[in-house]
């Protein structure tokens, strides 16, 4: 019983451990720097427009929305590991101790996301509501509560095996909470969230007797828990080594017609391989296609040329610093050694593949900056984007390759 108890503090132990390995070099110098840039910068822009609402926004659905969203996905944090559905299924009457403490885990760990959301929309709320900040430790409470009710049906809906009951359940719940929280933040007469709060612990004494007599899907809970690293592990892949990542490759024949201008001859046989693992990978092509669509919808719903400029040499900078990466794409694996070619032309290769790439998202974004006939604008964030070119390309980059591969002679 006492190894049984013990567990979880060295499954929690050795899962932050595993974290903060690469917490280390996801939030290096550089990314901090855009950090800060980034937060700095939106928070100006935010506070500018928060000054220009009135009482006529609807702040309160708009909060509603955002932090339901976020109370409603709440996963449960189990550290289970595949040989455990073998070892642990006949000690599964002594574990629930273990997963008391994986709901708690989970509970800290997500509060920030709530906490940041509700905190940065205060001022939002203050300035249409017309109450004070005071206000927020109250409606933080609320949040807290409500978040520990999802957490708890959550882990009640994990003992079904359907993933279409897993969706229903997600979707009513979202509902709820959008609709509760609505009703608090509108500052509606008090009967009408209570009701709802009655409503949410029926359908929280429904699931229970429901599943009174269920016991633990351990299938289940491996597989989720499994997919959750491999969500962390693809992130963390984008500024270091993962060994624990397989990576995934997509058959996209629509994007073969990039392939086939690739030229012929040696000097260009790793610009073909470059060209080809950005394109069939989801962790470089997807990156760059999700940074390009967000930086796009910012600039568009921009109305200042600097944000616009701004916001083009940011997104350029994360897709560029979470490119390189990529240049050991393939260092493990011996048939590029093989290539009859100096080594010389694989760094060669990859910054032209990488410069082609970040031509075509600075081209898109300058396309993009010019939305309405804003052709100033546009050649504002032109010549940003060259200019970060110039730097990035001629300068950052080779000390990059430098600093992670020295090319042998």
């Amino acid at each position: 019983m006492k190894h049984v108890n013990d567990l979880w503090a060295s499954r929690l132990q050795d899962y932050n451990r595993e974290l903060q390995k690469y917490l280390r070099y996801i939030f290096n110098g550089h990314l901090m720097f855009v950090l800060i840039f980034a937060v700095g910068g939106g928070g100006y822009a935010y506070s500018n427009w928060v000054s220009t609402l009135n009482e006529d926004f609807n702040a309160a659905l708009i909060m509603a929305v955002i932090i339901g969203l976020i109370v409603t996905m709440s996963p449960i944090y189990t550290y289970l590991k595949e040989p455990d559905k073998v070892y642990l299924t006949p000690l599964e009457g002594q574990m629930k101790r273990y997963f008391v403490s994986a709901g708690v885990s989970s509970f800290f760990f997500q509060s920030y996301l709530v906490l940041i959301a509700l905190a940065a929309s205060m001022p939002m709320y203050v300035k249409v509501q017309g109450v004070g900040f005071s206000s927020f430790f109250l409606l933080l409470a609320i949040v807290l509560a409500l978040k520990v009710w999802n957490l708890f049906v959550r882990w009640l809906v994990l003992k079904f095996q359907e993933i279409s009951t897993h969706r229903i359940d997600m979707l009513i719940r979202l509902i709820m909470n959008i609709f509760f929280l609505w009703t608090v933040f509108a500052r509606v007469s008090l009967w009408v969230p209570a009701a709802i709060a009655l409503i949410l612990a029926g359908y929280l004494i429904g699931f229970k007797r429901l599943t009174k007599k269920k016991t633990l899907k351990w299938e289940l809970l491996i597989d989720l828990e499994h997919a959750r690293l491999h969500r962390f592990y693809r992130f963390a892949n984008l500024f270091t080594d993962v060994p624990h990542l397989k990576g995934q490759a997509k058959r996209r024949i629509w994007l073969d017609p990039f392939l086939k201008r690739s030229p012929f001859g040696p000097k260009f046989t790793y610009r073909y391989l470059y060209v080809r693992t950005f394109l069939r990978s989801d962790e470089y092509f997807g990156l760059w296609v999700r940074l390009t669509i967000i930086a796009s919808v910012i600039n568009i719903g921009s109305g200042n040329v600097w944000v616009k400029a701004a916001v083009a040499v940011l997104f350029l900078y994360l897709t560029g610093f979470q490119l390189i990466p990529m240049l050991k794409k393939h260092e493990l694996k011996i048939w590029p050694d093989l290539y009859p070619i100096p080594s010389g032309y694989k760094n060669e290769s990859f910054k032209g593949v990488l410069s082609t790439v970040l031509i075509v998202q600075g081209a898109l974004f300058i396309v993009v900056s010019s939305w309405g006939g804003e052709w100033f604008d546009a050649c504002v964030v032109a010549f940003a984007c060259l200019l970060f070119y110039a730097l990035f390309m001629y300068s950052y980059v080779p000390s990059q390759i430098k600093k992670w591969y020295s090319p042998l002679t």
